[in-house]
């Protein structure tokens, strides 16, 4: 969405986003019930499986352990952006003035 913000509207944009992602679910149902198959809720990526299946649906001990593992690696690899100056504010839109300006056409 940004690549087209910037082109459109030809002006920088500065992308956010939450990097550690979010691993577990409040639901405000403990069940969730299709076709007349009942199965636990989808709890989140830390708890259990998203695909309607009682396999999926058991909770996983290992589960926040691997997500726990995703979080770490996700923010050490923004930690060594930001202590290797690719994260300087003053920088942010550098990347679109390298950029060569392209027409935006507009759509019939």
């Amino acid at each position: 969405m940004s690549v087209v913000l910037t082109y459109a509207a030809s002006v920088p944009v500065v992308k956010v986003g939450r990097p550690a992602g979010q691993y577990a679910k409040p639901r405000s149902s403990d069940t969730e019930t299709r076709d007349g198959l009942t199965l636990p809720a989808y709890r989140g990526d830390a708890v259990n499986g998203v695909d309607f299946t009682a396999e999926s649906r058991i909770p996983d001990p290992q589960r926040p352990v691997d997500v726990y593992n995703a979080s770490a690696a996700t923010l050490n690899l923004v930690r060594a952006f930001v202590t290797g100056g690719y994260a300087d504010l003053r920088q942010v839109h550098t990347e679109q003035r390298l950029r060569p300006r392209v027409a935006v056409r507009p759509t019939l």
